[in-house]
């Protein structure tokens, strides 16, 4: 699972924070593995910023704003996605939260840096779209922390496929 913060929703947004998280869509909880980044602001002068993003973020709890904008440990965003890259191409899958938002912002990323996808196309999975199948369930809120909500939709994926008694995934 992935999860962006950004200051914008186009393909060129500057990003924030990057998280991924490993895990087992047809078990509970989520292994060890992770990835979390704050990104430096610096090292990305040919992204965008959205005034209404960060008009957004304004609205937002104190907590997910220091979290998001604070200065300290952040990397530049190439060093950042070579590190996220060692744990994703190790993954079956990719999943997130409507790929047109996270995958479509970091492929940007990487293809500004020369980069290959450290996924191929058919490894995306829309997280929000299996939510769906079940509209009872019980949404707790978003933190706008990207580990902590990796780890918040990985527990929703989990339990609406036990939900809809999904046995195998292809």
């Amino acid at each position: 699972m992935i999860d962006i913060e950004t200051i914008g929703v186009a393909p060129a947004a500057t990003i924030l924070t990057i998280a991924a998280q490993s895990f087992d869509p047809l078990g509970t909880g989520y292994y060890k593995q992770h990835y979390y980044a704050r990104i430096s602001l610096e090292s990305q002068e040919n992204r965008t910023i959205d005034d209404s993003t960060l008009n957004w973020w304004a609205t937002q709890p104190a907590p997910a704003r220091e979290e998001a904008f604070a200065e300290d440990g952040r990397i530049p965003l190439d060093q950042a996605l070579d590190e996220l890259g060692k744990l994703i191409w190790t993954s079956k899958f990719l999943y997130c939260q409507g790929p047109t938002f996270d995958c479509t912002i970091l492929e940007h990323a990487y293809k500004s840096y020369n980069k290959p996808l450290p996924w191929k196309y058919y490894m995306v999975r829309d997280s929000r779209t299996v939510f769906s199948l079940w509209p009872d369930q019980p949404i707790p809120p978003t933190s706008h922390h990207a580990l902590v909500d990796c780890r918040r939709q990985i527990g929703m994926l989990q339990t609406t496929l036990k939900h809809l008694n999904v046995k195998e995934l292809k």
